[in-house]
């Protein structure tokens, strides 16, 4: 028997012979629709990324990993170390916008850092490098060439006379004799000008050239902007304007206490302020 494959009715019988065998039907009404829209299964994958993301935000934010455990300061001398690893870790305690944790390396704002030890401290530099576990701080610390007593209150001051840091009124012993102690009646904030750096100069000179004449200063005593007064550690003072000349001034009190004053225990003060006219009592 010959079979007539040009047959039409043929062909669509061994087709659907074929579709039988495979058993693969399908309806063309939902041929469109992807097994992945189908299924409603859970989404291992989907949940392990966010866990995954949870784990680290929580290692690189909250945990032991990045927090900063020691504090090291170099450069500092005048300043008390302790202190200073006070002002900074008290900065460390504090959170960024209230979520991150400034003990944390890698948000430490160097910046707050820096204000907070320039509220306390005049420096000339201040460097601040993050390591792990650790931060490091290098100052420069601003020359002091005078202590300042303001309403009981000391101070370390400036060439220029500006306000460097507050002296805790224990340590002032530690430094008499090698910084002049000046008294002011007014309120000093640190970093403000205190004195002019022409009455820090004329102190600083003044101060050396008495240690000459054996004469040992308790303090100065400040009497408006040029005008200065020595309180010397035996009662009697002595009173300057800085815009004289210091040499001409220190000639005219030698000339009082050699031939004018037989005894010092009764000298009560030597006015130097109007050029060669002398007044003592």
């Amino acid at each position: 028997m010959i079979k007539d494959y040009s047959n039409s009715d043929y062909k669509s019988k061994i087709r659907i012979k074929k579709d039988y065998k495979i058993k693969k039907f399908s309806n063309p009404y939902f041929s469109n629709v992807s097994k992945k829209e189908t299924s409603g299964g859970f989404n291992t994958k989907l949940y392990l990324k966010i866990i995954l993301v949870i784990f680290l935000v929580y290692v690189i934010i909250y945990s032991d990993l990045f927090k900063i455990k020691s504090i090291k300061i170099s450069g500092a001398e005048l300043i008390n170390q302790i202190e200073l690893e006070q002002i900074i870790d008290d900065q460390l305690q504090t959170w960024r916008w209230r979520l991150l944790p400034q003990k944390n390396v890698l948000f430490t704002s160097k910046k707050k850092i820096t204000r907070a030890i320039s509220e306390r401290y005049g420096l000339d530099e201040i460097e601040i490098k993050r390591g792990w576990q650790k931060i490091t701080i290098n100052i420069k610390e601003r020359i002091s060439y005078l202590i300042i007593n303001s309403q009981s209150k000391f101070y370390f001051a400036d060439k220029q006379g500006i306000i460097i840091r507050e002296v805790p009124t224990a340590e002032t012993v530690n430094y008499q004799g090698e910084f002049p102690i000046l008294n002011l009646p007014d309120e000093i904030n640190i970093g403000s000008m205190a004195v002019t750096a022409k009455m820090v100069e004329f102190i600083l000179n003044l101060n050396d050239r008495i240690k000459t004449l054996g004469i040992e200063a308790e303090s100065y005593q400040s009497g408006g902007p040029t005008e200065i007064t020595l309180i010397t550690k035996t009662g009697w003072q002595a009173h300057f304007d800085i815009n004289n000349d210091l040499d001409i001034s220190i000639e005219n009190m030698q000339m009082v206490l050699n031939n004018k004053v037989k005894d010092l225990s009764s000298l009560e003060y030597i006015d130097l302020r109007f050029g060669d006219k002398i007044y003592y009592k």
